[in-house]
């Protein structure tokens, strides 16, 4: 079944609907909002003088502008911030976490729709509770925000009940799922009051660096999930050029700037 409109904005009630029986699975348009209309007048203009168009699978929403390193140096500059280049950013990035460092990964071109998919992204560690406390105080959100979880997909069945390799829904983090009674304790800030949590599940072949982090986070804490939640301060849209990711920075957002393969801390 495929979903769109704001309604299904609604995670909770995604899963509730993969859960009816006969549903094999659910595919929720990832801007199911007012953004997703440009994408159906396109798909509509094109019906009319087509008939047809060929069926496939959405592999991602990277469809946003990326930017020159040249201009994500002139950002910094602006903005007076000390940098350095590093050439195994990943692991890097990943050392910091495990040292409970909050990071925010600004990479590539940025996603396409309300959720952050890891381009633009701030990532922590997911094992102590205490943390939404933190980044909520940090990002000025309120208390009922929750946070979602972040995982390598070759995890994702041991964490989540009825992940399916083959459901698209998770990889643009537009579903919740029961997580499995012996994995709650080992990452409670990222399970909800009602015992879900709303993952993004990451493929090696859609966003290698994200995995890449995923992965050396894993070799060193022997645990394949993060927090993942979006790279803004409350209200303000999510971080889309390297000056908005210098100003997030300077505002206390995050302990650690990850932008491409320069670090600011």
């Amino acid at each position: 079944i495929c979903l769109s409109g704001g309604t299904f904005g609604n995670v909770r009630l995604n899963q509730k609907i993969a859960e009816i029986d006969g549903v094999k699975s659910v595919f929720i348009q990832p801007a199911m909002g007012d953004g997703g209309l440009s994408v159906g007048g396109a798909l509509w203009e094109y019906w009319q003088h087509k008939g047809r168009w060929k069926r496939g699978v959405l592999e991602d929403v990277y469809l946003g502008p990326d930017f020159m390193h040249s201009q994500i140096e002139s950002a910094l500059k602006k903005y007076n911030l000390e940098y350095t280049q590093v050439n195994n950013i990943e692991k890097y990035i990943a050392d910091a976490l495990a040292r409970n460092r909050i990071v925010g990964r600004f990479k590539s071109r940025m996603e396409w729709g309300p959720r952050a998919l890891g381009n633009r992204t701030i990532l922590a560690n997911a094992t102590d509770a205490s943390i939404n406390i933190t980044l909520n105080k940090r990002l000025k959100r309120t208390e009922f925000m929750p946070f979602a979880p972040i995982i390598m997909e070759e995890y994702a069945g041991k964490y989540f009940k009825g992940y399916d390799t083959t459901h698209p829904a998770p990889r643009f983090m537009t579903i919740t799922y029961d997580v499995f009674e012996n994995k709650k304790a080992e990452i409670p800030a990222v399970v909800h009051v009602d015992e879900t949590a709303r993952p993004q599940v990451v493929e090696k072949e859609e966003n290698p660096s994200l995995y890449n982090i995923l992965l050396e986070y894993y070799k060193v804490t022997d645990i394949p999930v993060l927090i993942n939640t979006s790279f803004n301060m409350h209200e303000e849209p999510i971080v889309c050029t390297p000056e908005d990711a210098a100003r997030a920075y300077q505002q206390g957002a995050v302990d650690l700037l990850a932008i491409e393969d320069f670090i600011v801390q």
